[in-house]
């Protein structure tokens, strides 16, 4: 599928990144890293899934430094090399890449949109990642990262997720009163071809995403380049054969 219009969508690092390697994620937001000059330290994991099928240690890492030199780790984990590339791990990406997306209007359904608005309630216990302001009406968009790939296919969640499923259904209530919705899936890694829910891990998540297509939610997946100096909108994706009408093979 067509990536022409999303060239130039990146997110530059303001600073060179840090090489060093994997030693071990030992909390959900924790991860031992050796740095290139053999020290070991601490650094902050922005990801709350389980990167499944990205946590091979020893493997080499990239790492920015903290902009808050008061704070308890020096360092943030942003990408891993394994299955031959780099595959972005910060979750917060995404989200900005999707934004600049929406601004520069690179996709059909951003047409005409004036502002982008981040962190917008939707009910008393659920945010959305980004309210796109359009002539035609609200679009309202939920943003993920993907980091799994079996076969050539990017699959969501890597691990149960019960706010990923509070938001499906914040999309499809939305879907039901007439307001456009859709989720952003961005493919932070260079060798998957299509995408599909991840039904084996959250068979929940699969069907809620099911019935969110036949709601009207639309699916956005995009891929990304990864590099140390950037990560760069690619392409977009297409469902894995079977999904295209909301329905597995």
């Amino acid at each position: 599928m067509s990536g022409r219009g999303l060239a130039g969508v990146c997110h530059h690092f303001p600073e060179p990144l840090l090489p060093g390697r994997l030693l071990r994620r030992y909390k959900r937001f924790l991860a031992e890293v050796e740095l290139a000059g053999g020290e070991r330290a601490a650094a902050h994991c922005p990801n709350s899934g389980s990167m499944l099928g990205c946590l091979e240690e020893g493997a080499p890492v990239m790492l920015s430094r903290a902009a808050n030199p008061a704070r308890s780790t020096r360092y943030t984990w942003e990408m891993i090399f394994t299955h031959g590339g780099w595959v972005g791990i910060n979750t917060l990406l995404p989200n900005r890449l999707a934004a600049l997306a929406a601004q520069r209007r690179v996709l059909g359904i951003f047409r005409g949109a004036t502002r982008v608005r981040r962190e917008v309630p939707v009910g008393a216990h659920t945010r959305l990642d980004l309210l796109v302001e359009r002539p035609a009406g609200p679009l309202y968009l939920e943003v993920k990262n993907v980091t799994l790939v079996r076969e050539a296919v990017a699959l969501f969640p890597d691990a149960v997720t019960t706010r990923g499923a509070r938001h499906l259904e914040a999309l499809m209530e939305l879907a039901g009163q007439g307001v456009q919705a859709a989720m952003v899936y961005v493919v932070q890694r260079g060798d998957a071809a299509s995408f599909a829910p991840a039904q084996d891990i959250d068979p929940r998540y699969a069907e809620l995403w099911r019935r969110a297509q036949a709601a009207g939610v639309n699916t956005v997946v995009l891929q990304a380049a990864v590099s140390p100096q950037r990560v760069c909108l690619r392409r977009r994706l297409p469902l894995q054969q079977g999904w295209q009408a909301g329905r597995p093979s």
